[in-house]
């Protein structure tokens, strides 16, 4: 091992911070719970944590994202972000073709080297330590050299020749270096070589990727480079194998090693790591990927603080996390935007996603290169760590649990702390993502008494606080963050600082951009065309803050007045329409959809656009006029993902008052929105308006028209949105959790027939079905409020159970958390069911499929959701009733085991069938019947624990678990 940095051994100091709110250091609320945490300042868990860093795919500035619109003034923004954060080590993608076109000539002065080096300086500005994660793909551009012939995919292909990746590596960190990029600190290769999705070699993949490894150690050593770097790997995922590989068969070569781990909770999480200490013994382990979508994910079961938590704790050497902002990749063509992102591209908005601000300060404050103390909590329902900065600072996290309000005491003992901390909290709720990127501010400072203080503002939410002697970080907030204006107007700009004092200098980024004054006033350049300028806000001490100004071209005498969109640029849930106008008399509008700029040879713009779901549509428009020159080009970009908002069966084709919703012949029209409508049948076309319809089922909402032209089939007695879960249309699967009609935690989701979980019979409407998962002792459910007359109704919908991997699925139905009914999808064939009837009253109500198996790794699939009128005299809703039946003759053994056993089944309804561990038993339909001499080989039992489950004609059903010897 080639350890290049070591821990210190100092004490705190103190620091004196300026902090928004005065907490007592030890006053305790008697209402609240009491929890303590003490940390040891002699013990030592770990001496050297890297820290918390992040993954980055350098695309931005590359053709793939430049090519919808991004530019400078973006970049400017992403920079300002990265100085915000401050991770302590970045994992950056790096593909060769953009250094070697041809084997062994290195073109270091590529516009894509160019554009990566920008990365590396603003990585190199605020102290991150980069970890080289070299050939993470293959562009088409070197297939014909690098690639392994025969490869089924180059992309992902291994190198062909070894010593020349070695030669390859080892070039371009010799430049970096030359250049100045001293933070270059570590080496990977590839992503998750145990998948097939960024890596293949023919054989054995494992070999080769240690081949591989080995000859880039080698050669960095036959160049005198090899103790500058610490290689990593092999950055695998659930797939501890391949970690044991390299530790027996590379040891020599990898320095530290490294996997990642999404969405495991905090106890797996703990077996995870412990899995490959075993293998590797005391070398440096890193978890160089973790995240969880957004939103909602991160929670107490399992989360960014609580993998922190147990990382330090466990002896981890850095956590990163996935990823740091979406991009759109040209070469692999890709588009990383919509999930996992701290923020996504800046082209379809400025505002960051929930785990900026909950991931953010985990990467602020967490000190690099620290000692990680020794940590007691009091209570099940709290978690800690703490650490010592080089410089002596403290910091300490801590986590608790939603329930009760709780006066959270930290303890130090084995030393003396006498330093202020400074309070960061974060919540759900007080992270509220705005277009300036904020981490949450200071929310005040604790000052130890007898070496302890007490935060009395922890509140029943689940929580996490960053106690620190550090300074709080001072951000500036600019106001506004972005606007618009016309060429040579003014705008003035502000800036508030959080955290900090000062007064800002104001000053424009670039040239021929526009001029501020001091006080934050903004004169706008004359344009042509529409460009985004930037303008820095600085405080004394270097911080700042970025606004953006949108400038477009002025009216001008013999031009035409550019186009202007209806719709604003940015991400949108489901099928939007663009209007294209100019103010010119006369006008004639060209637009193109590819990127590339539009003339009069363009298509031309002859009514409403309808933007495509799953799809990224930008739109850049130029106006012609007789007798006048052209405008100036105005763009907008625009990406809409394929959430349902209307009945099943159903399109949008119109705004209300908008104009006609177009269709020849006949059809079905819904007009309404928030799931109230109301319903019409029309011939070739109707006004979307109220009048067409009679009412207007949703007043003051955003209504408009959706078109069927099924007229066979009937509108919903309730509308139920996304009911038979054909939204999103993946052809795989689409994990929670999102809102697409249905709300789908973590665990839920929607599957399509090929997915990867192979159902075993199709959808029975449509192509796909929602999935509810259990796994890691944590399960799912799925919910949705919908707006029912009142009356008596069920719920009838399909379900199925996976079958050929895991175990049984168990789920309620409810309605406002009332449970309908329990039910046991055995088989992977769809059968119907129906709830027992429920009454509501008219409004709005919340129907749940609520999983509640919660051990092994369970699924279930739910299609085609009705509501239908129920009988006013109720069902059977009464489940079986099931009894081990005695004697000797029929049982041996007792309740803690049995060597045979016979039960007794009833149901006044009559009994269907019996199913013993999925196999199932078709009975005769009586009030009473049977199953005799059930032993191990009979009926699909075992030696063990078995699962009997006895359903009635009406559905209900009776689960009995049993042992055989």
């Amino acid at each position: 091992m080639r350890p290049r940095h070591a821990a210190l051994a100092v004490t705190a100091t103190t620091s004196v911070v300026v902090a928004a709110l005065l907490v007592p250091a030890t006053a305790a609320s008697a209402a609240d719970e009491q929890r303590t945490v003490t940390v040891h300042l002699d013990q030592t868990v770990q001496e050297d944590y890297l820290g918390v860093g992040v993954n980055v795919i350098p695309w931005s500035l590359l053709e793939g994202t430049t090519k919808y619109g991004y530019d400078d003034a973006d970049w400017e923004v992403d920079v300002e972000r990265i100085h915000t954060l401050q991770p302590k080590v970045a994992r950056i993608w790096f593909q060769i073709d953009w250094m070697e076109l041809e084997k062994g000539q290195y073109d270091f002065e590529s516009p894509e080297m160019k554009a990566f080096s920008r990365y590396l300086d603003a990585f190199k500005a605020v102290g991150t330590e980069v970890e080289l994660n070299f050939g993470w793909k293959v562009g088409a551009r070197v297939h014909d050299w690098f690639t392994i012939p025969g490869a089924p995919d180059p992309y992902i292909s291994a190198p062909a020749d070894l010593p020349a990746y070695g030669a390859s590596a080892s070039a371009l960190l010799q430049n970096l270096f030359d250049r100045g990029y001293d933070n270059v600190d570590h080496l990977t290769f590839y992503n998750e070589p145990n998948g097939s999705w960024d890596f293949w070699a023919p054989g054995d993949e494992k070999a080769y990727y240690a081949d591989m490894a080995r000859a880039v150690s080698d050669r960095l050593t036959a160049d005198g480079l090899r103790d500058d770097v610490q290689i990593w790997g092999p950055e695998e995922v659930n797939a501890v194998a391949w970690t044991q590989y390299m530790a027996e068969n590379a040891d020599d070569v990898f320095d530290q090693y490294s996997f990642h781990l999404y969405g495991e909770s905090y106890d797996a999480m703990g077996d995870a790591i412990a899995q490959r200490r075993a293998v590797i013994g005391d070398a440096p382990l890193n978890l160089s990927e973790m995240g969880w979508t957004n939103p909602g994910t991160s929670v107490w079961e399992t989360g960014y603080a609580n993998y922190i938590i147990r990382s330090a704790n466990d002896g981890v050497h850095s956590n990163l996390i996935w990823q740091l902002n979406g991009v759109m990749t040209g070469d692999p063509a890709g588009d990383t935007n919509g999930s996992y992102n701290l923020w996504d591209s800046l082209i379809l908005g400025l505002e960051p996603t929930a785990a900026f601000s909950e991931a953010g300060p985990l990467m602020r404050y967490i000190p690099t290169h620290s000692t990680v103390l020794g940590t007691e909590v009091s209570d099940a329902d709290v978690r800690a760590t703490a650490f010592r900065a080089p410089d002596g600072e403290l910091t300490v996290l801590v986590e608790t649990q939603s329930g009760s309000p709780k006066d959270v005491r930290v303890q130090f003992d084995g030393g003396d702390v006498t330093a202020d901390f400074t309070r960061i909290a974060y919540t759900d709720s007080i992270a509220q993502p705005g277009e300036n990127a904020l981490l949450p501010a200071s929310s005040g400072t604790l000052t130890p008494d007898a070496d302890a203080f007490t935060d009395t503002e922890i509140g029943d939410e689940h929580t996490y606080a960053i106690y620190t002697t550090a300074p709080a970080a001072t951000q500036v907030e600019m106001t506004p963050v972005r606007t618009a204006v016309v060429g040579g107007a003014q705008v003035q700009l502000g800036a508030n600082v959080i955290d900090g004092t000062g007064t800002p200098t104001w000053s424009v980024v670039g040239d021929d951009n526009g001029t501020v004054d001091a006080n934050g006033l903004f004169t706008a350049p004359s344009v042509t065309t529409e460009r985004t300028v930037a303008v820095r806000a600085t405080l004394p001490d270097g911080e700042y803050g970025v606004a953006q100004v949108e400038v477009t071209p002025a009216r001008t005498t013999g031009v035409t007045d550019a186009p202007v969109f209806s719709l604003e640029r940015g991400v949108y849930d489901s099928i939007e329409a663009v209007t294209i106008t100019s103010v010119t008399p006369d006008a004639q509008i060209f637009y193109t959809t590819d990127g590339t700029e539009p003339t009069a040879s363009s298509t031309p713009y002859t009514g409403q656009i309808f933007l495509e779901p799953l799809k990224t549509t930008y739109l850049r428009a130029v106006a012609v006029a007789p007798g006048a020159a052209a405008s100036g080009v105005t763009s907008r970009l625009y990406k809409v993902k394929d959430v349902q908002n209307a009945p099943d069966g159903y399109t949008f084709c119109q705004y209300a008052d908008g104009g006609e919703c177009a269709f020849d012949g006949e059809a079905n029209v819904a007009f309404g929105s928030d799931g109230l409508f109301v319903f019409g049948t029309f011939t070739d076309g109707v006004d979307c308006a109220v009048s067409s319809f009679g009412s207007n089922p949703n007043p003051g909402g955003a209504n408009r028209c959706f078109v069927n032209p099924d007229v066979s089939q009937e509108p919903p007695l309730v509308s139920i949105l996304n009911a038979g879960f054909e939204r999103p249309a993946t052809g795989g699967t689409a994990n929670g959790p999102m809102v697409n009609g249905w709300t789908f935690s973590a665990r839920a989701g929607i599957q399509h027939n090929t997915s990867v979980f192979v159902p075993a019979a199709p959808a029975p409407q449509g192509e796909r079905t929602a999935y509810l998962k259990s796994d890691s002792g944590l399960a799912s459910r799925i919910d949705q409020t919908v707006v029912f007359p009142a009356g008596t109704y069920a719920i009838t919908f399909a379900a199925a159970n996976r079958v050929g991997f895991g175990g049984q699925q168990e789920f309620d139905v409810q309605v406002d958390g009332q449970t309908l009914g329990h039910y046991v999808p055995v088989g992977g064939d769809y059968q119907y069911y129906e709830t027992a009837p429920f009454t509501v009253t008219e409004g709005e109500h919340t129907i749940s499929f609520v999983a509640t198996t919660t051990e092994g790794d369970n699924t279930g699939f739910v299609d085609d959701v009705r509501v239908v009128a129920a009988e006013t005299e109720p069902g059977d809703t009464v489940a079986p009733t099931v009894t081990v039946k005695q004697g000797a003759e029929f049982t041996q053994g007792d309740a803690d085991a049995y060597d045979e056993v016979s039960f007794k089944l009833y149901d006044a309804g009559k009994v269907d069938r019996a199913v013993i561990n999925g196999i199932v038993k078709d009975l005769v339909d009586n009030t009473w019947s049977d199953v005799n001499f059930v032993a191990p080989g009979v009926f699909g039992a075992v030696s063990g624990k078995n699962t009997l489950v006895v359903f009635d004609a009406a559905g209900n059903s009776t689960t009995v678990t049993f042992t055989l010897r």
